[in-house]
């Protein structure tokens, strides 16, 4: 719902940008304004209901907290042992008794090989979900609908209606991700981005200076419209998910602090150049961006995982570390007769051995996990 609650922030800046347009010049700009202080203080509001990361509280130490919070939101009604709650929880537990002892330095993300293989990932991903144009087509909206040959109230018009179909599609998106899973709505995304740069370049260069051939203009404005259709429902809707996925609990906070950044950055060089750019090439700066998406489309084919399905924990395995992952959720299971959590070996050995789902000291974990290492060796 991330890209979903963004696209609903960017909807009711252009729907008030539109509405305050038929105000006197004075007064323009101070509904728009105004309104936006609403919004930070609903939030300061709103947080305080939200309840902290279960896996943040075991790196901290605060076990019954996290319990309490994972029990309470994954709770089965009818489910007297709560079985998927307390397996969950297990898991969890266990895999941060192990994260703890890791070395969580920004060092150690770029010098360890399947740490830095993350990083890259979710920085290349950044930096191309950027380079699709979005934020400059977004921010420079009523110039592009300009060059079109449409006027100022047609220009606010398309760029509402433009924004509304990120709302849309990102729910969308958020419906069938965990269904088509990421990486699938990540390259349709790029893809899709890309056709429709194409589209709108040729349509640009063809009949933007003569203006008189509203079918091919119509058409550019379709080809922005639909463009946002495929950005939403793959890179804005999955790509937060996909960050945030890629990296183990004791540096999550670091990948996605790289992530965001590298977003941040990526949008300040292009907006910083999109208005000298399209002064001086004009539609050849569209150039820019489908080059970058189309070839990111072919090396994202190729290099991007899916990590749909696998739990944080496990997440180790797809990047070459399965020694670092100490439970796995298909070895949990409950006895019904006992109602107590068994774990089962996961080298298929028959072992099983009773879940401890009590708080143990930090120094037993580390044993526990120097003798998982022995065992593996």
């Amino acid at each position: 719902m991330n890209g979903v609650n963004i696209a609903l922030g960017y909807g009711l800046a252009s729907y008030m940008g539109m509405a305050w347009y038929y105000f006197p010049q004075v007064t323009q700009w101070r509904g728009p304004l105004g309104l936006a202080l609403i919004w930070p203080i609903l939030m300061l509001v709103v947080i305080c209901f939200v309840p902290e990361s279960p896996r943040w509280l075991l790196m901290k130490g605060k076990v019954e907290k996290a319990r309490e919070i994972v029990l309470r939101l994954h709770s089965i009604k009818g489910d007297a042992d709560q079985s998927f709650a307390r397996s969950e929880f297990y898991q969890m537990h266990k895999q941060a008794d192990l994260d703890i002892t890791m070395n969580p330095s920004w060092t150690e993300m770029f010098r360890r090989p399947s740490y830095r293989k993350r990083v890259l990932l979710a920085m290349g991903f950044a930096f191309l979900g950027q380079s699709t144009a979005v934020l400059v087509i977004n921010n420079y909206g009523p110039t592009l609908y300009k060059s079109l040959g449409y006027g100022t109230k047609d220009q606010l018009a398309l760029q509402c209606g433009w924004i509304t179909v990120g709302v849309v599609f990102n729910g969308v998106g958020a419906v069938i991700m965990d269904k088509v899973g990421r990486r699938p709505l990540l390259l349709l995304g790029v893809a899709g981005c890309c056709a429709c740069l194409i589209v709108e370049a040729a349509m640009v260069a063809t009949y933007a200076a003569e203006g008189t051939n509203k079918v091919g203009l119509g058409v550019g404005v379709a080809a922005f419209y639909i463009f946002l259709a495929f950005y939403s429902v793959g890179v804005d809707v999955a790509g937060v998910v996909f960050y945030s996925e890629l990296f183990p609990n004791h540096i999550r906070a670091k990948g996605i602090c790289l992530s965001i950044a590298t977003i941040a950055l990526t949008d300040l060089v292009y907006l910083q150049a999109t208005a000298t750019a399209f002064a001086n090439i004009g539609w050849r700066f569209y150039l820019v961006f489908i080059i970058i998406s189309g070839v990111g489309t072919v090396v994202s084919y190729f290099y991007l995982p899916e990590t749909k399905g696998i739990p944080l924990e496990e997440m180790a395995k797809l990047f070459g570390d399965p020694d670092e992952v100490m439970v796995y959720a298909e070895d949990i299971h409950m006895d019904r007769n006992t109602h107590e959590l068994v774990v089962d070996a996961h080298d298929k050995s028959g072992l099983t051995h009773i879940a401890t789902e009590t708080d143990r000291p930090r120094h037993t974990e580390k044993q526990s996990y120097a003798e998982h290492l022995e065992h593996h060796a």
